[in-house]
């Protein structure tokens, strides 16, 4: 779903900085919770909040170039990119997440947009994800397309079912200047 004009007016976009990581811990595990009851197993959505709240977290959101969305004060989404991806060339989607209360307002897609859009900018027009169940349908209706499932191993006691999706953009080629003689 498009977000809405009162939506875009009021939401804002920025990088996420590291005092906003309580924010982020508590958006990812809210989302991951509610949003997958029905794709994973409790013991899968403990490991992965236990990861959350772990220092370890911290470090893999510190390697993360990770964009938040906020209504006034509250972080309602995120979404984020890292460069190499598993072949060097292609950009790493992750971190999208969007709380509960948020889903279908088009939160997610602005998000995503605005991490490709960042990738693309350094230089990327393949980009990578890896999803739980419930979040295929919605990086499939953004030009995503499965390559394969397995599993994600986040920490030694998280790993996670997903789907590995992939996505390739054109390349914008910028014309260069001509000289004026």
């Amino acid at each position: 779903m498009a977000p809405s004009k009162a939506l875009r007016e009021t939401l804002v976009i920025r990088r996420v900085v590291i005092d906003d990581f309580a924010d982020v811990r508590h958006v990812h595990a809210t989302a991951l919770s509610a949003q997958t009851a029905d794709t994973l197993s409790d013991a899968e959505i403990a490991a992965f909040t236990a990861f959350v709240n772990s220092a370890a977290y911290g470090d893999m959101l510190l390697n993360e170039e990770i964009y938040g969305a906020w209504i006034g004060r509250d972080l309602v989404g995120t979404a984020a990119w890292q460069g190499g991806g598993d072949d060097g060339a292609m950009a790493r989607i992750c971190s999208v997440f969007v709380r509960p209360l948020f889903v279908r307002f088009g939160i997610g897609q602005l998000l995503l947009t605005e991490v490709e859009a960042r990738a693309r900018d350094c230089g990327y027009s393949r980009f990578g994800a890896s999803a739980t169940a419930n979040a295929v349908p919605f990086f499939e209706a953004l030009g995503y397309r499965v390559a394969s499932r397995g599993t994600r191993n986040l920490s030694p006691g998280c790993a996670l079912p997903v789907t590995f999706l992939r996505k390739t953009v054109l390349r914008v080629v910028r014309p260069s200047h001509q000289l004026v003689h």
